[in-house]
């Protein structure tokens, strides 16, 4: 009975580390739509998309190892479920929804690099038995998912939420503690703030996509609009500036983990309203299947053709602007994705100037920048267009806003949109090809 407690307590830690991002964001996202009319029901879901969004960034400013931060994830991700249950009150949904974000953000990355790590001394193990225990969650997930919408009882999902968290803190302990590697160093914790302006950089970024994120629920004036894009213009150079000192160290593996945080984005993020808007149906599933499929066949497709992947980037960003090579050229982004993202893998695991156990770190932090930026650009664009054409921004998400962007803004948008990730991509290219 132990052996088969430990086994369910890390298949259930595989499988949040796996989908942990989507499963708390689409339970908050459910909560939110059953309950529109009560905005503090809003608050877990902003809360939840904006410290996912940037929880990265918030780890250049933490120097636990990693085993004590896996443990700490899923120990927030305990915390902020139970939270939620009291979402009904701003404070209790607002700090649910920091903690599920953090959560969200931090379980995948430290769960690689502590099974990286365990695989690379020979200590890490995961059987068929790990598998099945990963089966039935996913089952357990779906049935308690579908009574909780049915009954409107959502509470009851988070309490599984909650279940499934703390099974998967005691798996990350079971695994850890196997490995020799971080004996004793779990021990020795340390926190430090590197810099303030680091501190005062986040804490605007934070703000500023909580408001970037209500703007899409709620419309407000062009003149907000114009202020939100003037603010995110700063933010943007700030942030670029930010990270001059990482690409002096390893440039130009900094650029290409950057870029794939900006394909991600455009992608998952913005290929999704896009594409919604203009053709008129959620193409939310569609997308993240087109995604799952081109992530997981890059590595088999460019195996011996490793060099041809920038072209086949570019050349789907450039089916991606007509209609109907629109999803093949997201397909083929995502192909790129897949491969793109273990060759950077190898490149800065193996880079003898970086500490291993940051290594993973540094790639989601680096991605995380690049998916901030791009969508800073995305809403920096549609709040100018919506100021000087005087339409709601909130048209760009919603096609039942009457008073929106017409065929022809989307499409000069989307134009713009997909040249600045073209060109971005481009320079990665011309500066990474060397490395090739």
């Amino acid at each position: 009975m132990k052996r088969i407690t430990s086994i369910f307590n890390e298949g259930v830690l595989d499988l949040l580390a796996n989908a942990g991002v989507a499963i708390p964001y689409f339970f908050c996202l459910t909560l939110y739509n059953q309950n529109k009319s009560v905005f503090a029901y809003a608050l877990p879901f902003l809360m939840l998309y904006t410290f996912r969004a940037l929880g990265m960034l918030v780890t250049t400013f933490i120097t636990l190892p990693a085993s004590t931060m896996l443990a700490m994830s899923s120990l927030l991700g305990v915390i902020g479920s139970l939270f939620i249950l009291g979402a009904s009150h701003p404070v209790f949904g607002i700090l649910g929804g920091i903690f599920l974000g953090l959560a969200s953000s931090w379980i995948w990355p430290y769960y690689l690099t502590v099974r990286s790590r365990g695989q690379m001394d020979k200590e890490f193990k995961f059987n068929r038995m790990h598998t099945l225990s990963v089966v039935l969650t996913v089952i357990l997930l779906l049935i308690v998912q579908l009574i909780a919408s049915k009954t409107k009882f959502l509470n009851l999902s988070f309490i599984l939420l909650a279940f499934l968290f703390f099974a998967s803190m005691v798996g990350g302990l079971q695994v850890t503690h196997r490995l020799t590697f971080y004996q004793g160093i779990e021990r020795k914790p340390k926190f430090k703030v590197n810099s303030l302006f680091k501190l005062i950089l986040l804490a605007s970024l934070v703000m500023l996509i909580f408001i970037i994120r209500y703007t899409r629920l709620k419309a407000v004036s062009n003149s907000i609009d114009l202020l939100i894009s003037l603010a995110a213009i700063v933010l943007f150079l700030f942030l670029a500036y930010y990270q001059i000192d990482i690409h002096r160290k390893i440039f130009p593996v900094s650029l290409v983990a950057i870029n794939r945080g900006v394909v991600m984005n455009y992608v998952m993020l913005y290929a999704i309203f896009d594409s919604t808007i203009r053709f008129g149906f959620n193409s939310l599933i569609l997308i993240y299947t087109i995604y799952l499929v081109g992530f997981q066949l890059g590595p088999i497709f460019l195996k011996k053709f490793q060099s041809l992947r920038y072209p086949l980037l570019l050349l789907g960003l450039i089916l991606a602007l007509f209609d109907y090579t629109y999803f093949i050229g997201l397909f083929f982004c995502s192909v790129f994705v897949g491969d793109d993202n273990r060759i950077l893998n190898d490149n800065l695991y193996h880079k003898a100037d970086i500490d291993s156990e940051r290594a993973f770190l540094i790639k989601y932090q680096l991605s995380c920048v690049g998916n901030v930026s791009q969508q800073l650009v995305y809403m920096t664009t549609i709040y100018f267009v919506s100021f000087f054409t005087k339409i709601n921004a909130l048209g760009f998400f919603n096609n039942h806003i009457t008073d929106g962007p017409d065929i022809g803004i989307l499409y000069g948008v989307h134009i713009f949109i997909t040249a600045i990730v073209f060109v971005y991509a481009a320079t990665t290219f011309y500066f990474a090809r060397g490395k090739e």
